[in-house]
């Protein structure tokens, strides 16, 4: 094997010039592989951690689930043959029914860490002149924090200072600066059918997501049934899970067991999960043909390097090199240029990485303030990129080093092609 070897290395440097540019190629193809993995999974990883630390895993609403029962059916005591030419809407409010009991029975069940009722509803906040329409949330802090929480992303006031208010709020951050009012100051909330009522600002959150931090208010779960205009109504329950990929199959639970609609975190951002998939796979198309190219820049010059050395072969395989002794030479020239390749790949790719976390990127994609590039740098991402280019590199210098291992020194000799 030393032979083989000791071959393999003359003729590598001896064609050291078409080698590195089968080298380059390998390189390349390692370097795109896992600087477009790092950037596009960071950003991904990103995402999904906001989503999982601010949303909720799982969301009960108030809309029941199946087709109501029409009313005369109910009087009647069962299905009637009944023609109804005209029918009012009613007032009455959805709600979730005894939603204590329905909250203590969620908590009860498998998997589920904590469990929040809170009312949700759309309202108008002002400042003196200044009017901006919010989501006005009322929750019970110490329920809610168990959920989502909040107190983390508080920077300026203390979160806890809620429960304990009557007329407390707390304001996204960007929300409290297009009102122009800080902690302690007054703001006027007001919705379609409720009380118009003055918050006192106790905490700012910022949690870098633009809708958020530009139109959510939370209060106690009191004070906004009273600005909504909706006493004593629970219109949903949010769910915080042990393990948030089991949010469906808890979703589909609720919903077969207490009939009202539930949605899981990966169904409320499917969108955007749907455009991480297409990503995901014109990123890997991308990557593959790179590297692809590679390969057969490797098979290109290998093929080359046989039809030149078909004379030298010849010689070997006269003097006791067996077929197999000349494959061996050739899968370790294609070896040595791949392992060189994905080895300048991964240190350059990991250059490339460094170099994009100290660069700042723009706000967007929902985030509200500039950050630096989100980074996902894993060692099975270099293992991958690596392994991947090996084989590539192998399975390119195979054809030659097969062509190269059926040379016959007898027809070489004799001058035949």
């Amino acid at each position: 094997m030393r032979a083989e070897l000791f071959i393999a290395w003359r003729q590598l440097w001896h064609r050291k010039l078409l080698n590195s540019i089968a080298v380059l190629g390998v390189t390349l193809g390692v370097l795109t592989l896992i600087a477009i993995t790092g950037i596009m999974r960071g950003f991904q990883t990103k995402f999904l951690d906001t989503v999982l630390q601010i949303s909720p895993h799982v969301v009960m609403f108030d809309t029941t689930l199946g087709r109501p029962e029409p009313v005369v059916d109910r009087l009647l005591g069962g299905p009637s043959a009944t023609r109804i030419v005209r029918q009012t809407s009613t007032d009455r409010q959805r709600r979730i029914v005894r939603p204590g009991e329905t909250v203590r029975a969620i908590r009860a069940l498998p998997g589920v860490v904590a469990a929040a009722p809170l009312v949700v509803g759309s309202a108008v906040a002002s400042a003196g002149s200044k009017t901006v329409p919010v989501e006005l949330r009322g929750i019970d802090p110490v329920q809610q924090e168990l959920v989502t929480p909040l107190r983390r992303f508080v920077v300026v006031g203390a979160f806890d200072e809620l429960g304990g208010a009557v007329d407390g709020a707390v304001l996204g951050y960007q929300l409290a600066e297009l009102l122009g009012v800080g902690v302690g100051d007054s703001v006027g909330c007001v919705a379609g059918q409720g009380e118009r009522v003055s918050l006192r600002v106790v905490a700012l959150f910022d949690t870098g997501v633009a809708a958020l931090d530009k139109g959510r208010i939370y209060v106690p779960t009191r004070l906004a049934q009273t600005v909504l205009g909706r006493p004593d109504v629970i219109d949903r329950i949010e769910l915080r899970l042990a393990e948030p990929d089991d949010a469906p199959r808890v979703a589909a639970g609720l919903e077969a067991r207490f009939g009202y609609d539930a949605e899981s975190w990966q169904e409320a951002n499917a969108s955007m999960l749907g455009v991480f998939d297409q990503q995901n796979m014109i990123t890997g198309l991308i990557i593959g043909a790179v590297l692809m190219v590679g390969g057969f820049g490797i098979l290109s010059i290998q093929i080359m390097i046989v039809l030149e050395k078909r004379r030298d072969i010849a010689l070997l395989k006269s003097v006791g090199y067996s077929s197999r002794n000349v494959l061996a030479v050739f899968l370790v020239e294609g070896g040595v240029v791949a392992v060189v390749g994905a080895a300048l790949g991964a240190a350059l790719g990991h250059a490339v990485l460094v170099a994009m976390r100290s660069i700042e990127s723009a706000s967007g994609m929902g985030y509200s303030k500039p950050s630096t590039f989100a980074i996902y740098e894993r060692a099975s991402v270099y293992l991958w990129a690596f392994g991947f280019a090996v084989g590539v590199g192998l399975l390119a210098s195979l054809i030659p080093a097969w062509r190269a291992s059926r040379v016959e020194p007898v027809d070489v000799l004799r001058g035949a092609s």
